[in-house]
């Protein structure tokens, strides 16, 4: 089976600058061909003109594992219900 990972983007919040969320853009996966991405939306460029994007493992059913993407704890933030 091959390894999956969720491509994503952290971009801050408007509502307060010193958080960031989670942006899923796409999948990636190696083949044989070696590492593939496949992207659903375009990356955002941060104020610097930068794209940084981070790839997360998925678990059986396509999810982020959690602690993969709690290793970056400035951009890992609770959803504000």
């Amino acid at each position: 089976m091959k390894k999956m990972y969720n491509v994503v983007q952290g971009q801050k919040r408007r509502s307060d600058p010193e958080k960031s969320d989670w942006v899923k853009l796409g999948i990636a996966f190696e083949d044989s061909k070696g590492m593939r991405i496949k992207l659903n939306a375009l990356p955002i460029p941060n104020q610097e003109a930068e794209i940084w994007l981070s790839l997360f493992p998925q678990d059986d059913k396509g999810k982020v594992d959690n602690q993969s993407s709690q290793q970056n704890n400035n951009l890992e933030d609770e959803i504000p219900f």
